[in-house]
């Protein structure tokens, strides 16, 4: 076929697209942006050889798995993106050593910017934290860029970092400056990791600014919720 011939098939099909774009709501362009990035990463696990990760239902046996290696450690957990409190209140009720800590950082006040199909705002809690009855429990409440500077992590065995950011800056924000703390055995669990221009594209990031190296630890099947354990240097 000469070029002038496909060029003008692949203008015809961007023309068509564009009418058909303008036709369709909203939320249905935004399901085939989701059904998208499913594609997206598979093909990003994949290309990492993360492709064999054992996977499970939800993100609860997710954490789970991770539950199994450390629930009688001396374990730091630390969560970027606390909400209304659910994932904290599992941690709470399965890390049994006395020792532990559980931080939670959030502004509770929403999202800094929009994502996806959510404003800017959303997950706003009206500055409400969580009521949790374990005195292990400290959430820090604030801006991450406003709160994390002055943190000092407490004497602890493992350490284990609960994304829920969201955003590619939020979370690319976290774990550089969690880098020094992040070591072989570190665990990193990423809530969003179907949205690939966010926390994939912070942790690929990070990863390559660091050489650290992480092996899979357990997925649910969708590989939206997952979480790595930090196996070195690269």
């Amino acid at each position: 076929m000469p070029r002038e011939e496909r060029d003008s098939i692949v203008v015809s099909a961007k023309r068509l697209l564009t009418a058909i774009g303008s036709r369709l709501p909203s939320r249905w362009i935004y399901s085939l942006l989701a059904a998208i990035n499913y594609l997206r990463i598979g093909r990003w696990m994949r290309d990492r050889g993360y492709h064999l990760v054992p996977k499970v239902r939800d993100r609860w046996q997710v954490f789970d798995a991770v539950s199994a290696r450390v629930k009688n450690e001396r374990v730091l957990y630390l969560e970027f993106g606390v909400y209304e409190g659910a994932s904290m209140r599992y941690w709470s009720s399965q890390l049994t050593h006395p020792d532990a800590r559980l931080h939670g950082f959030d502004s509770f006040e929403g999202l800094p910017e929009s994502w996806g199909p959510y404003d800017k705002g959303h997950f706003d809690t009206g500055g409400r934290i969580p009521a949790i009855n374990d005195s292990r429990v400290t959430f820090f409440k604030g801006w991450f860029e406003e709160v994390l500077p002055g943190y000092t992590p407490p004497p602890h065995d493992v350490l284990l970092i609960v994304m829920d950011a969201d955003l590619y800056s939020s979370t690319l924000y976290v774990l550089n400056q969690m880098r020094q703390y992040i070591r072989p055995g570190t665990f990193i669990y990423f809530d969003e990791m179907n949205h690939v221009d966010h926390e994939p594209r912070a942790f690929e990031e990070f990863m390559t600014q660091s050489s650290l190296t992480f092996r899979p630890v357990c997925a649910d099947r969708t590989l939206a919720f997952a979480c790595f354990e930090c196996i070195g240097p690269a």
